[in-house]
């Protein structure tokens, strides 16, 4: 699926994008991609594509690998 339009950029650069997801049973409506992952994987790795692997955890249960209030990380 094509990237949604941008909402906004956060003052940490972070890109928030809209969504319609459930994640282990919770509803969401947006998708915040950091852009940590541009250093390390940029050559290969786009906001798009970080999306569309979201959009394969609809309706899924993910393992948490990490909590930093207010955010939830976890691979896939």
């Amino acid at each position: 699926m094509k990237l949604p339009k941008l909402i906004t950029t956060t003052q940490e650069s972070r890109r928030v994008y809209p969504t319609k997801l459930v994640i282990n049973n919770r509803k969401l409506d947006q998708l915040i991609i950091d852009p940590h992952y541009e250093s390390k994987h940029g050559s290969y790795l786009t906001d798009e594509i970080i999306y569309n692997f979201a959009l394969e955890l609809n309706r899924k249960k993910v393992i948490i690998e990490d909590r930093k209030e207010p955010y939830e990380y976890f691979s896939y």
